[in-house]
Order: structure tokens, then C-alpha cells, then sequence
């Protein structure tokens, strides 16, 4: 079977290789897969061009029989004083979830922070996103509310990009973030451009998130998230419930579990921090 990808060890990953470890891993025993995305699980082959080589991902993740496939496909469009295109903006997800938001028969929510790519059939349920991108109304809420939905980590780990993280320390209204807001400008699906001011839960100027391995290898020690190597990566899962549950214990157990170092009264001074060195803002 061809190869679509070989690892630093030159051992060829197929399509389907990579499916067969999907289904190690219970990507499949769902009725919505969330899908974070790293596609740079190894080298192609010669000649192997990138166009093909999501087109044989796309199949691969269809092939699942999943019901409904969500990619994120955030933006930071008002928190980086850019006007929010629903059909232009780029994400910074990753070149799969650009490629997959593109598709026939699929729908971008309005958000201009943090919008998601779902199939037209749920478009009813995504549609009005509401103000406040890690709230109640938002993408992320419409999820937590919605059986059988499953994470999944495909070449890239959960301890450095689960914003799902960022709601439920929404919902426990926890006192090291705040609600900060963005207003700008969008351009829906017909070309209508319309201001709006869009908040999202982002931590105060003196607290530092973590990294959060730690949590990753525990939930992976309990048997909440499973895992397989991928090429030079790796794939993960967790079921929603598992990570709403587990999470929302740890910060009920220790408040700075989920940060670098515990927070001083003098930390939670509600300043943005992000892209004060004039980078892109790409996390919230």
C-alpha cells in the first residue's frame, strides 16, 4: 500500500495505517469528533504533493463514519484589528482544518475569535454564536450540551492547544481570567458586513497558563485518553465528558493547577497580555 508519510526511523505510514490508529483509539465511537490537527507526522514521499496528501486525510477521517466531523478554525480576527471574513479569513488551526472548512457541505460559524468548521446539517445549533466566544451560546457550550462528542489530537498534544480547557474555566468563572472585550468587523456568508463586540475569557496581566503535560499523562494513566504513536507524533482522544469532569476537579482541587505558578492578588489585574510584542495573537 503507498506510503503517505515516513517517519525519522523511514518507516511508512499508509492511509491506512493511519486509520487503523484512529480506530486504536476510539476516534470512531462517536457521534461528533472535535479534531485539533498537526499534519507534519513525517516527510511525504517524492513527488507526493500536499494537495494529495490532505485529500487521502479527508477520506481517512470519513472513512471513521463519524457523524459529524468539527475542525476549529479559529482566527483572533478582532484580538490581531482585522475584520472577520467568514468565507476568506484564514485559520491558524493548521493547513488540514483550512483545507476542511473549505469543503462542500460544510459551515463556519460567525465568531471572529474562535469559529468552527461543522457540517451544513448542524448549522442550526452552530449559527448564533452569541457574544462571548468562550460562553454560554458558543461553539465550545454547544458541545459540552451535545452527547457523544470526542476530542481528538491528531499530531499534536493536548497539553498545549485545548481550549476546551478555556471554557470550563469560563463556566467556573475562575478569578485568575477575565472577560475581555474585542470590537470589529464582519462579513457573513452573503458579503454582509456588520460591527460587533465579541468577548473572550483571557488570563489576567500577571498569570502565566501552563503547558499542561502533566494533566495529558494523567488523564493517559487513568484511561481517560487514549493514545497511539503516529509518525514522529502522536493521536490522541478523550470523550467531553471525560475532560469537562476531570478538569473541572482539578481546579476545584487546586485553583493553580493549570498555571505556571499560584497567583497573588497582585496578578489578577484584568490587562490584555497577548501580542504586546507585536506577534500575531494565536491563543487566547
Amino acid at each position: 500500500m503507498a506510503a503517505l508519510f515516513i517517519d525519522r526511523d523511514n518507516k511508512e505510514y499508509s492511509a491506512e495505517d493511519v486509520y487503523e490508529s484512529l480506530i486504536s483509539i476510539g476516534a470512531h465511537d462517536c457521534d461528533a469528533l472535535f479534531i485539533h490537527s498537526d499534519i507534519m507526522l513525517g516527510r511525504t514521499p517524492p513527488g507526493f504533493k500536499r494537495a494529495k496528501y490532505l485529500e487521502e486525510l479527508e477520506q481517512v477521517f470519513l472513512k471513521l463514519g463519524v457523524r459529524s466531523l468539527i475542525f476549529p478554525t479559529f482566527t483572533y480576527s478582532f484580538c490581531n484589528n482585522e475584520a472577520y471574513d467568514v468565507n476568506v479569513s484564514k485559520t491558524s488551526m493548521g493547513a488540514f482544518n483550512e483545507y476542511m472548512r473549505k469543503r462542500e457541505g460544510r459551515y463556519r460559524t460567525l465568531d471572529p475569535l474562535l469559529s468552527v468548521s461543522v457540517p451544513e446539517s448542524l448549522r442550526e445549533h452552530f449559527e448564533n454564536p452569541g457574544d462571548h466566544s468562550l460562553g454560554q451560546g458558543s461553539a465550545l457550550d454547544v458541545l459540552h450540551n451535545t452527547d457523544g462528542v470526542k476530542f481528538l489530537f491528531f499530531g499534536v498534544r493536548m497539553g498545549c492547544c485545548f481550549t476546551y480547557l478555556h471554557y470550563i474555566e469560563k463556566m467556573l468563572d475562575v478569578k485568575y481570567r477575565f472577560d475581555m472585550p474585542f470590537e470589529g468587523k464582519i462579513i457573513d456568508h452573503s458579503g454582509n458586513c456588520f460591527s460587533k463586540t465579541q468577548y473572550i475569557h483571557t488570563a489576567c496581566f500577571g498569570v502565566k497558563p501552563a503547558d499542561f503535560y502533566y494533566f495529558e499523562d494523567e488523564m493517559e494513566e487513568k484511561g481517560f485518553l487514549n493514545k497511539v504513536r503516529l509518525g514522529d507524533s502522536l493521536a490522541a482522544c478523550i470523550s467531553e465528558k471525560d475532560a469537562y469532569r476531570e478538569i473541572s476537579d482539578k481546579i476545584h482541587g487546586n485553583i493553580n493547577y493549570f498555571l505556571e505558578k499560584p497567583f497573588t492578588d497582585a496578578d489578577l489585574e484584568h490587562r490584555y497580555t497577548k501580542g504586546l510584542d507585536g506577534s500575531r495573537v494565536t491563543h487566547c
